[in-house]
């Protein structure tokens, strides 16, 4: 960030990222009316040091609050899955949305239900990302509506005809009877424990 916060400035940021989150900021008369702000014009005073300092940014005549605000932190040291290590403390903010290649033009989440994608890191429940502008080609997983359903799957392609191949040995290949179209390709997966 360019410019460092005070802590009515900070105490505003936070206000709005809790009110806002990642929506375009409204006028300044709506965000005084909406944060119980007196005058509107302080409103404005408080945003106009927010930008200069980067953490809110204008774009097509919209403001928008920084996309690292609402990151996590990702420390630079491996954790290992066997023996205990020292780790550092140095770290990151990682943002899920650039870290899935996640664009709210192309991209939308669907939950998975069901086992047929075990073998490719998809579990029951888990979130995947859907790309609807990516060429899905053979191999890649994608979400597909096949005779009047919905499944994920791997597309695979036998000549000129296409299937979908499940990644759980227990399910057969799914060849389309009549109806088959490509949603979109899986960009990623999101698991909460």
């Amino acid at each position: 960030m360019a410019a460092e916060l005070t802590e009515n400035q900070s105490n505003f940021l936070q206000m709005l990222k809790k009110h806002y989150k990642k929506s375009p900021l409204p006028s300044f008369r709506q965000i005084a009316e909406d944060l119980k702000f007196k005058y509107h014009n302080s409103v404005q005073h408080y945003l106009e040091a927010l930008m200069f300092s980067g953490t809110v940014k204008k774009i097509d005549n919209f403001l928008y609050l920084n996309k690292k605000l609402f990151g996590l932190k990702i420390y630079d040291s491996r954790v290992p899955a066997g023996m205990p290590a020292t780790a550092e403390d140095s770290y990151e903010v990682f943002d899920f949305e650039d870290y899935l290649r996640a664009d709210d033009e192309r991209s939308f989440m669907l939950r998975v239900a069901g086992d047929s994608m075990i073998e490719a890191g998809i579990y029951d429940g888990d979130l995947i990302v859907v790309d609807k502008k990516i060429q899905p080609t053979h191999g890649v997983i994608v979400v597909a509506i096949i005779d009047g359903g919905y499944t994920v799957k791997y597309l695979r392609k036998k000549g000129n005809k296409n299937y979908l191949r499940a990644a759980n040995p227990k399910y057969k290949d799914i060849y389309p009877e009549s109806e088959f179209k490509i949603v979109g390709v899986v960009t990623g997966s999101v698991r909460k424990f």
